[in-house]
């Protein structure tokens, strides 16, 4: 691990939750003048008997990420230099696969806080990589509206 942060990698799943985690990565990135590398996982749809799903499938949304990923580093990245992947299959492989091929010196990644049961029978892909990955994960939690206090 280099400090300061020289390689800041960010999952992006498209949610609300996943862009502010990357807001948070990109801020870091600027302090340090750092590069952001966006990483997006195309999960594997389950197969319907013997019949698996054919690869234009995953090669359209493949590109369909990548066109997503584009725009959001246009929108939200502005000068910083950034590299984007894709991956295809197991969400928390793709990301543990990004590590490994492009060692970052933090992982920035959203939890999605799910409540229990969900968590017990979807598990957490930001669980999974904090125990797994070989490098320091920052975890970003989008507080959303209903943690805010209200004022009458």
């Amino acid at each position: 691990m280099a400090f300061p942060y020289g390689k800041i990698m960010c999952p992006v799943d498209f949610t609300e939750n996943s862009l502010v985690a990357l807001d948070r990565a990109a801020e870091i990135a600027r302090h340090f003048g750092a590069k952001l590398i966006l990483v997006h996982a195309v999960p594997l749809v389950a197969q319907v008997g013997n019949f698996p799903m054919p690869a234009s499938v995953y090669a359209e949304q493949e590109k369909t990420a990548k066109a997503r990923l584009a725009e959001i580093a246009g929108q939200k990245l502005g000068d910083l230099g950034y590299e984007s992947i894709v991956f295809i299959g197991d969400v928390v492989g793709g990301i543990l696969q990004a590590v490994v091929q492009f060692k970052p010196d933090l992982l920035v990644m959203a939890t999605h806080g799910r409540g229990a049961v969900a968590h017990f029978f979807l598990g957490s892909v930001a669980e999974a990589v904090v125990r797994k990955a070989e490098c320091p994960v920052l975890t970003v939690r989008n507080p959303g509206p209903a943690s805010h206090s209200a004022k009458g």
